[in-house]
This record gives structure tokens, C-alpha cells and sequence, in this order.
């Protein structure tokens, strides 16, 4: 089985900073302020420090003319910045890396007070003016900006967490009730939340109702990940519809 580059990567204090945001991210389609160069710094330096090998993150000018507007959500609109999470698809596992760095700098952005949103479908390509190298691939793109009042504190709509859970997380350990409820939070296509749980064996099993290697699939590992901060614990891979196992040293 190929060692998961997630072992280790992050530090406690990231996943620390990661666990805090996971609260107050939100997904942003209106934005009121461009970022200033204090923003575009820090987010710069948060992009190099964040991606797993195969990934990396390009933050470059854009405007209202990157995206397009969708039924029901409308248009994102009012930034003049956007990152680009880009992934090496000839490597394995290349989305789901890519989503667990990407969402790692949502996370990032929230903590500074920088709005998000994962887009991986409703943008113009040619409006992304950004070398790729061979091999390489724009898997998603979020806007970056102050967002708008409203949008900061609105009201997330989530599964309850019996309907992502194949057992009763409330006979499971702490540590992976906790992670579950990260799980929940965490963003996905169109809403679908595709990820289901299972805990057994000390391991808490990741598991899908859609694509195994998908973006999802990366942010839910990486609000996994942050849940469980500084416990020891190792990632591996799964099989079919299991996309990873996180075992995690409980004392008896």
C-alpha cells in the first residue's frame, strides 16, 4: 500500500489553526474589499508552506469575467484576486492531495479573514492566464477577498451527522465523534456531503457514495486531520469505496 504524503505534514499548531476556522469558513460569492498587500503576503507564503508533493497553489489577479453564474447561487463577483490549485494528475491520488492542500489554505484564508469559495467547475478557462507544467492541471479555483456581511455569517446547510455515520458515533472514542462532526462541516460539490464514516479497530474508515479520488474526498481527510491535532496517528490508503483509514493511538 503507497505511504499517504499525509503523515506527518502538518504541525500540531496548523492543525490547531486549521480546527479554529473550520467554524467561521464559509463559502463566499460576494466580495465588498479587495485584499490588501498584507493579505496577498501572508496568503502567499500560507500557499508554499500548505501543499503536499504534486500541488501547489498559484494566487494571481483575476476578474468578475473568471467565473460564470450558476441557477440558484448567482454569480461570484467583486474580487480581483483568485487562487489556483493546481495537481500533477500523472501522480496518484492527485485529487484528493489536492484537496487536502487546497482546503488547508481555505482554512488558512478563514483564519485571516479572507473569504473562500471552491470552484472547480463554473470558471472560464481561458480567463486563467497562469502557466502549467507537463502533467499539470487547474483542479479548482477560489476567489479570494473580504466577503460581503451576510455572506460571512450565513447559515450552512448540513446533513445530520447520523445520515454520514454507518454506525452510532456516539458509542465511538471522543477523538473520532470530534472528527465526524469536522467532517460534516467541511464543503463539497454542490452540497452533496458524499462522504461516509465508519469507526472499528481504533481506525476511523473514510468512505464514498461517489468518486474515491475526488476533491471531497481531500477536504474531508484534512478536516480529519485537523480534529485530531496532536494525537498520534497514522494515515493508509483504502481499497474500492474506502478511501482512507485514520488509526489513531487510544489508551486503553
Amino acid at each position: 500500500m503507497p505511504v499517504c504524503p499525509l503523515n506527518a505534514f502538518y504541525s500540531s499548531a496548523q492543525c490547531v489553526r486549521f480546527l479554529n476556522a473550520i467554524v467561521h469558513r464559509r463559502s463566499c460569492r460576494t466580495f465588498s474589499e479587495p485584499l490588501d498587500i498584507s493579505h496577498i503576503s501572508a496568503l502567499s507564503y500560507a500557499a508554499q508552506r500548505v501543499c503536499l508533493p504534486g500541488v501547489r497553489i498559484v494566487i494571481a489577479e483575476c476578474t468578475d469575467k473568471l467565473f460564470f453564474g450558476l441557477p440558484v447561487v448567482g454569480r461570484i463577483k467583486g474580487m480581483t484576486r483568485c487562487a489556483y490549485i493546481v495537481a500533477d494528475t500523472s501522480l496518484p491520488y492527485a485529487r484528493r492531495l489536492a484537496g487536502i492542500s487546497g482546503e488547508a489554505f481555505v482554512l488558512e484564508a478563514a483564519a485571516m479573514g479572507v473569504g473562500t469559495c471552491w470552484v472547480a467547475g463554473s470558471y472560464r478557462r481561458k480567463e486563467a492566464d497562469i502557466e502549467l507544467g507537463e502533467n499539470e492541471k487547474i483542479l479548482a479555483v477560489t476567489p479570494l477577498g473580504i466577503a460581503e456581511k451576510k455572506e460571512q455569517t450565513a447559515v450552512r446547510s448540513r446533513k445530520k451527522l447520523s445520515q454520514i455515520c454507518l454506525s452510532d458515533p456516539t458509542d465511538w472514542p471522543l477523538w473520532a465523534y470530534h472528527a465526524a462532526e469536522a467532517v460534516r462541516a467541511a464543503p463539497s460539490a454542490v452540497n452533496l456531503q458524499p462522504w461516509r464514516l465508519h469507526y472499528a479497530g481504533h481506525a476511523l474508515q473514510l468512505l464514498t457514495n461517489g468518486r474515491v479520488d475526488s476533491l471531497d474526498m481531500g477536504i474531508a481527510m484534512l478536516h480529519m486531520e485537523a480534529a485530531v491535532r496532536d494525537r498520534k496517528h497514522l494515515w493508509e490508503w483504502g481499497e474500492g469505496k474506502t478511501v482512507a483509514h485514520l488509526i489513531v493511538e487510544e489508551n486503553e
